[in-house]
């Protein structure tokens, strides 16, 4: 009986014997790297993206933020550094507000035209849009916008306004009863309780 252990195949390692199969049997490194660097990579784009997506809603609260605050008798005393910038105002409003439809940009909007009041300092407004659900003379608002010359075409002059070629064109507006204005302008708001009262008339 033949050892096992003896016993040779004639077919395998023999240099003589020719390959029929057409296959290249040649021993090769395989490149393990450049498949563990592809499943590197989709981590690293992920959290790319999440980077800049995070980025992206940062500077959009940032932006928010950033805007200057200031309250009425601030925003006329600079008037002409603050023409090109978008700003926050405060005042309250008095007299009786003004329902306006306003021609912007070729198209017709509704909006509201009324005076705010702060420190003795009165400001001309035009909020684009409806006015905030509590809105009403006499209570203090915050208002987003920007200064711009004259009034809107459709509009005249305001009664008790300023009137004195300037309004502040507003597109946002919270009003001292939301919590929004609570939130955001805590600080602010005895203020504008002792400033913002309406003159008298």
């Amino acid at each position: 009986m033949a050892d096992d252990t003896d016993f040779e195949n004639p077919d395998i390692d023999n240099p003589d014997i020719p390959n029929d199969s057409g296959l290249d049997l040649t021993p090769r490194a395989v490149d393990v790297a450049s498949g563990s660097r592809r499943k590197q990579i989709l981590p690293l784009l992920v959290l790319a993206g999440v980077v800049v997506g995070l980025g992206f809603v940062l500077l959009q609260t940032l932006g928010s933020a950033a805007l200057f605050f200031y309250n009425a008798d601030e925003a006329v005393e600079r008037r002409d550094e603050l023409v090109e910038q978008r700003f926050r105002v405060q005042g309250t409003p008095f007299g009786e507000p003004v329902a306006v439809e306003i021609d912007r940009n070729g198209r017709q909007e509704i909006g509201v035209a009324f005076p705010i009041r702060f420190d003795g300092s009165v400001v001309d407004v035009v909020h684009i849009g409806s006015p905030a659900e509590l809105f009403q003379p006499g209570v203090p608002v915050v208002l987003e916008g920007t200064w711009q010359p004259g009034l809107p075409a459709g509009v005249d002059s305001l009664g008790q306004g300023a009137n004195d070629g300037w309004h502040f064109a507003s597109t946002e507006m919270i009003v001292k009863h939301d919590n929004e204005y609570r939130n955001d302008n805590e600080e602010r708001i005895n203020e504008a309780d002792t400033g913002g009262f309406a003159p008298k008339t």
